[in-house]
């Protein structure tokens, strides 16, 4: 019934599963480290961003539905404002990269070695912006900001249990405001810091558009994934097949999102006869990673567009959730299509372009990320109330129903 205190715990049973992934990737990333020091740094920094994505995008999605006044996804909302615990994870992850750059323990950054910018005269002429002191400062500013203000709005949902009032809806439409207004700006350049200037010779201006449709992309996912195994277990009992199929419409628009954004990239680069900027795909087009480049827009776009076309597919619970964690797994994919890509154009890498991408440590550190970031979300998610009950929209929510 509304307003009456609903607490999820997720059973032993998941939590044994997820503790089992942790391992899985902990193992993976430690052999990785012995027996390919340079991919398992790679490796790291993707899962990082990997993490990132979908924990910050998440707390956007929420975000949006305030701003947007959106009724259909109160019921379903705590799921992607949970998803705010789960950021300081990608720091920790990302921090432990950069670092490693800091101290030269690793290579993942041409920009960071002085001797390689000494011999370049491009890199000299970026070092006022790819330093390592700037770099790091950048990194702490970015992370502060999306931690303090994705708190900000969960404490203030979570206050609406209590108050049920329209004035803590109107600071949390405030709030989430801010926080698109941050992430914009503050996703254009991080993008650009932790992933583009992985190869600092190459840019684009869509760059951190393109990364950000694949966040999206996954971010749809896990929020359906996480929304069906609470309801399978007994949660989100208010969340009906309405719901689910909105979810997958947007799960529809993401992969549509991605594929023009992706395309918009490189037509571009076409279009204004920019030959510097084939400099990406040109490296993903050789040797073993040209079958990879393909097999991955096939999985990004044909398809999950032609699945997801089906309304029964968007409406049934179970056939849903199989289409996100693929959906999901793609996403990493893709991050890893452009971390480990950039080490083809590093000197002395030639011979990567014969060494498929993809491999244990790549699974297994998809693994430990899903396990170890659905650890702290469950954790997290388990304080409070399942759902924002004392929204002024629940009951709305709780009978929403689609015109056709």
């Amino acid at each position: 019934m509304s307003g009456e205190p609903m607490r999820f715990v997720l059973p032993d049973k998941y939590y044994n599963i997820l503790w089992g992934m942790v391992a899985a990737g902990v193992l993976a990333l430690g052999a990785g480290f012995f027996l390919a020091t340079d991919r398992a740094w790679l490796t790291l920094l993707a899962t990082g961003y990997f993490v990132l994505s979908i924990a910050l995008i998440g707390v956007l999605f929420a975000a949006i539905q305030f701003v947007a006044g959106a009724k259909w996804s109160v019921v379903l909302r705590r799921v992607p404002e949970t998803f705010a615990a789960v950021l300081p994870l990608a720091a920790v992850l990302i921090g432990i990269v950069a670092l490693g750059a800091a101290f030269h323990l690793n290579h993942v950054y041409e920009w960071a070695d002085a001797k390689i910018v000494a011999a370049d005269e491009v890199l000299q002429h970026k070092k006022g912006y790819l330093n390592i002191p700037f770099f790091l400062a950048r990194l702490v500013i970015y992370f502060s900001a999306w931690i303090f203000l994705a708190w900000l709005i969960r404490k203030t949902s979570l206050e609406q249990d209590e108050n049920r009032d329209a004035a803590t809806k109107s600071r949390l439409v405030k709030y989430s405001a801010i926080f698109t207004v941050v992430y914009a700006y503050s996703w254009l350049f991080s993008s650009v810091d932790i992933v583009m200037s992985l190869q600092p010779h190459w840019f684009t201006t869509m760059f951190p558009v393109y990364t950000f449709a694949n966040g999206w992309f996954g971010t749809i996912a896990a929020i359906t994934i996480l929304v069906v195994t609470i309801k399978r277990n007994g949660g989100l009992k208010d969340v009906n097949e309405e719901h689910l199929h909105d979810l997958g419409k947007w799960q529809f628009m993401s992969v549509v999102f991605w594929a023009y954004i992706a395309y918009s990239m490189h037509m571009l680069t076409w279009y204004a006869n920019l030959p510097e900027e084939t400099y990406l795909l040109e490296l993903r087009l050789k040797g073993i990673w040209k079958f990879f480049t393909i097999a991955l827009w096939l999985l990004h776009f044909v398809l999950p567009f032609f699945i997801l076309l089906s309304r029964d597919i968007k409406r049934d619970q179970n056939r849903l959730v199989k289409v996100a964690w693929a959906v999901l797994f793609v996403a990493f994919l893709d991050i890893v299509w452009l971390v480990h890509g950039s080490a083809l154009g590093h000197t002395g890498n030639e011979h990567l372009v014969n060494s498929f991408p993809v491999g244990p440590m790549e699974i297994g550190a998809f693994f430990g990320a899903v396990g170890t970031g659905g650890i702290i979300f469950f954790r997290a998610f388990a304080e409070y109330n399942e759902a924002p009950v004392g929204d002024v929209d629940y009951e709305t929510s709780r009978h929403f129903h689609q015109p056709l």
